[in-house]
């Protein structure tokens, strides 16, 4: 399962970063916590456009970014479509406790700001119930199956991590390759 983890390199992130930060600090956002309520996953980031109406950075980032979904696909499908697109920033004691992506079949985490490694996304592997540390950096792409489920655990320091995160999914299989005779 863990092998559905995709991880890439995007080569256009030293051009992009600062485009995409400037664009991003003009965004209202807003605070996302969910502070002492008894919920089921437990959040506090400093800063997100969580469920809000597409921004400007949308259109870039996807402009910049569609290539690395498009070799994502192992299932031969000829369409693919990126949807929910939302940025967090999250600052010192922020955290994204456990949990999946429901109504898409992947998940994504661009890393336009990540001081320190040991703050990226842990993934959980259900199989050998046990918490995986990807080896990431910033200008990461990561793709993976959205019933994985994943966290982005408590920052410590003062560095700010930035993330831009978009959910997949294929909309239509390539008939040349299930095509044969029953």
């Amino acid at each position: 399962m863990m092998d559905l983890i995709k991880i890439r390199k995007v080569e256009k992130h030293s051009e992009m970063k600062p485009t995409l930060l400037n664009l991003i600090d003009a965004e209202k956002g807003f605070k996302w916590s969910n502070g002492d309520h008894d919920t089921d996953v437990k959040y506090n980031v400093s800063k997100t456009d969580w469920e809000q109406r597409p921004s400007n950075y949308v259109d870039f980032y996807l402009t910049h970014i569609k290539e690395y979904f498009e070799e994502y696909d192992f299932v031969n499908c000829s369409q693919g479509r990126v949807h929910n697109v939302w940025f967090h920033q999250y600052h010192k004691n922020d955290f994204h406790g456990w949990h999946v992506h429901g109504g898409c079949q992947f998940a994504s985490v661009y890393y336009l700001e990540l001081p320190n490694k040991k703050f990226a996304t842990q993934f959980y592997d259900y199989n050998k119930y046990e918490v995986i540390n990807v080896d990431v950096e910033e200008g990461d792409l990561v793709i993976f199956p959205s019933f994985i489920p994943h966290q982005s655990p408590k920052v410590l320091d003062d560095g700010r991590k930035t993330v831009i995160s978009a959910n997949y999914s294929f909309e239509e299989l390539k008939k040349f390759y299930y095509e044969f005779d029953l």
